[in-house]
């Protein structure tokens, strides 16, 4: 590896070192507030009653019944659907950005004209994407391990760490899929809004096809249904889920080469 293609990845990791900065103090401040909320849930049979009269789509995006335990708390408040969302909204803008952001900005010609291939751009951007995102995903379980235990919240450190790497392989395959639409595309906006649209339509389908038998067969094309469905949390993460969303992230790179290589960047 040329000393080009080490400063693509350091380069790209340097320009974002604020942001990360931010995301990973924002995460930590998130898992922070959440925990110190769990004192006044804890024994609150009220919630379960009522969680109980709600829609079975409703029950469905939480995926527990006891709101008293610390896991179905920290499942409910921070893996329903905070903490994959803000994994997924910083590999989608990553992705996004690492490309057609790079081509928007007119930084992406100077780039290319140093002797470097456009497949290990595309490569080092890729792993720059992957790095920040389990950097956050690090901080996140770091934090639940370090503000959980004075509140109350006792949780296995080793089915928290799978859960969270569940959510950071989610992330990552929203994140390459942003890339592969930055790549053909050449538009920032334009990847983020199509990727984003299908990280809701998969996610809505995940959510509704245990109670609405028209979309019921379609499940398993939701990314959503690999990182939730056997509930890392409780039960660790299903290896053959975990590899299913490996294997989504590496569509999404493979897509990303493909039309980068074979793209017309003097039009």
């Amino acid at each position: 590896m040329n000393v080009f293609t080490v400063n693509v990845f350091t380069k790209t990791m340097r320009d974002q070192r604020r942001a990360l900065t931010g995301w990973a103090l924002g995460m930590a401040a998130l898992v922070l507030l959440y925990a110190s909320f769990y004192p006044s849930i804890k024994g609150n049979e009220s919630l379960n009653e009522y969680f109980d009269t709600l829609p079975e789509a409703v029950r469905n995006m939480v995926g527990c019944i006891d709101f008293s335990s610390p896991t179905c708390y920290i499942q409910s408040e921070i893996f329903s659907i905070m903490g994959p969302l803000l994994l997924m909204i910083l590999a989608i803008g990553a992705g996004a950005r690492a490309i057609a952001g790079e081509e928007e900005t007119g930084t992406l010609d100077l780039l290319l004209a140093n002797p470097i291939a456009r497949r290990r751009v595309v490569l080092e951007k890729f792993w720059a994407m992957v790095a920040a995102t389990i950097g956050v995903g690090v901080v996140m379980w770091a934090a639940i391990a370090a503000f959980g235990p004075p509140f109350g919240l006792h949780l296995g450190l080793a089915n928290l760490g799978e859960a969270v790497l569940a959510a950071v392989l989610m992330a990552i395959g929203f994140g390459a899929g942003a890339l592969a639409m930055g790549c053909w595309l050449g538009k920032r906006g334009l990847a983020i809004a199509v990727v984003t649209s299908v990280a809701v339509v998969t996610y809505l389908l995940n959510v509704l096809a245990p109670s609405v038998d028209a979309v019921s067969s379609l499940q398993k094309l939701s990314p959503f249904y690999y990182y939730i469905d056997n509930d890392p949390l409780r039960n660790g993460l299903d290896p053959v889920h975990a590899l299913v969303l490996v294997l989504i992230a590496a569509a999404g790179l493979g897509l990303a080469l493909f039309a980068f290589e074979r793209r017309d960047l003097t039009t």
